[in-house]
């Protein structure tokens, strides 16, 4: 497995197919194909990458990454049956790694599915398969009071609230959080009774 590249630039490539080929050794190089968000490097300079190496009955394929999280993210998506890598890559140059934890988390398939060759029912099944895989540290998101906001905000739409009305309502409810953790029920009850 090919887990790492340095080398020099030889050619940037952008566009449907975003490609670097890196010289690694003397006679040595690998075409590696990166996010549409990826910050090229001028050629001849040096470059390092993640890489997963992704191999398919009809080919061996490199994917780089400027980060180790990009990478292990790329491989995460690929565990999700039906995706392969060339929608893994495109979910992540069309949003970053904490913007897909958050429509994970907000089930927002329709969003999702803006990732080009997705599709809406591509999208349902990422937010299905990654929503227990996905580890929502403190640092990207609050996961446990944003799941409670995110189901307060659908049982709200559901008795007719929406627009500013609604908005409104989900902020109490994430004050009410901040003060103490309570069962979806009650946070509803709570916040219609304010």
């Amino acid at each position: 497995m090919i887990a790492y590249l340095s080398g020099k630039v030889l050619k940037n490539y952008i566009g449907k197919s975003s490609y670097v080929d890196i010289l690694v050794s003397l006679g040595i190089g690998y075409r590696v194909y990166v996010t549409t968000q990826f910050k090229f490097v001028e050629k001849g300079r040096d470059i390092s990458l993640y890489t997963s190496f992704q191999v398919r009955e009809d080919s061996q394929t490199l994917y780089g990454f400027s980060t180790e999280e990009e990478r292990d993210f790329f491989e995460e998506l690929l565990t999700v049956s039906g995706i392969g890598p060339k929608t893994a890559l495109s979910i992540l140059s069309t949003y970053s790694i904490k913007r897909i934890k958050e429509i994970v988390l907000e089930g927002d398939s329709k969003l999702l599915s803006k990732s080009p060759g997705l599709g809406l029912k591509g999208a349902q099944k990422v937010i299905l398969e990654l929503r227990g895989m996905i580890d929502f540290g403190k640092e990207d998101i609050d996961s446990k009071s944003n799941i409670k906001l995110i189901e307060l905000k659908e049982a709200l739409k559901v008795l007719g609230y929406k627009g500013k009305e609604l908005e409104d309502i989900v902020k109490r409810g994430g004050e009410l959080l901040k003060k103490e953790d309570m069962s979806i029920e009650l946070l509803i009850k709570q916040v219609l009774a304010l």
